[in-house]
């Protein structure tokens, strides 16, 4: 007869021992259980500790988070004020620009009167300029800005009077006999006796008294080393010295010097060059050469 194996568990307390006996039998039967609580507890354990850092993990994100918001924030709001501010003051310039354009007369090109080829000119005239040696004059001229509205106030730009342009700049015939040829420096606006003239350019006067050819006249030194010259004036306005801002009357249309008739003549110089006053009447040709300014 086979004795069953037994096995002894002693508890032992402060005041007592005490023994249970369980048998191989039992044992065995709950191993399993135990093991699978074993690794149960093992699995808990390990997805706790997962979620424990899981949990702070997504803290930190979003405090990272947060904190990046808070500075994004922070960043756009400083940069949209800046921004505005910039467009804002943009916005003022481009309408002071629009505004000193607009009383220029830039965008509006002059029609032409200019009589055919080899006929008198009624409205004509300005010193002779023999040909025997070149006239010293460019053909293009240049800009460059670093504040667009101040460096247009000191060039000139735009129309000083709103008539015809009855004689242009380069060759022609003698305005007398509309024979001949001859070198014209200027532009001849066709007028009334008497109407304004006005400014094309901020600047200083240089002469305003009367020139040989010219009759009575007005010259104006602008910046860049550009100046300009209104001839055949029936009245002066200003004196010499005098500081003179763009769009300012200068004088009043004439027909003195040599001149065939009520006229304007207008010159545009620069560093002792004669320029054509008609490439300064639009932005068309100053878009073309506008590099080049300097002080």
């Amino acid at each position: 007869m086979n004795q069953r194996k037994r096995a002894t568990v002693l508890i032992i307390d402060e005041q007592s021992t005490r023994s249970i006996g369980i048998s191989h039998t039992m044992l065995k039967a709950i191993k399993p259980a135990l093991w699978t609580l074993s690794i149960s507890t093992t699995v808990l354990a390990a997805a706790l500790s997962y979620l424990a850092w899981q949990h702070w993990q997504t803290q930190q994100q979003a405090a990272e988070l947060a904190q990046e918001v808070t500075d994004l924030q922070q960043f756009t709001s400083a940069e949209i004020e800046a921004k505005l501010k910039g467009l804002s003051q943009s916005e003022r310039t481009v309408l002071q620009l629009q505004q000193y354009l607009n009383a220029r007369g830039v965008d509006v090109k002059p029609i032409s009167s200019e009589p055919p080829a080899g006929t008198p000119n009624d409205a004509a005239g300005g010193p002779e300029i023999k040909l025997a040696a070149p006239v010293p004059y460019m053909q293009h001229y240049s800009e460059q800005t670093e504040n667009l509205l101040s460096t247009l106030r000191k060039i000139p730009l735009g129309v000083p009077h709103k008539g015809s342009i009855s004689s242009r700049f380069g060759m022609r015939a003698n305005p007398f006999s509309g024979q001949g040829a001859e070198g014209h420096n200027g532009l001849d606006f066709r007028g009334q006796i008497g109407e304004p003239i006005h400014a094309t350019a901020d600047g200083t006067v240089i002469l305003a008294g009367t020139q040989n050819g010219y009759g009575n006249v007005v010259k104006i030194q602008h910046g860049y080393g550009y100046q300009t010259l209104y001839g055949h004036l029936s009245a002066i306005d200003v004196k010499n010295g005098q500081k003179i801002k763009a769009g300012d009357i200068i004088g009043k249309l004439g027909n003195t010097g040599r001149s065939t008739g009520p006229h304007l003549h207008y010159e545009v110089r620069r560093n002792d060059g004669f320029h054509d006053p008609e490439n300064f009447l639009t932005l068309g040709h100053l878009q073309d050469n506008s590099n080049h300014v300097q002080q």
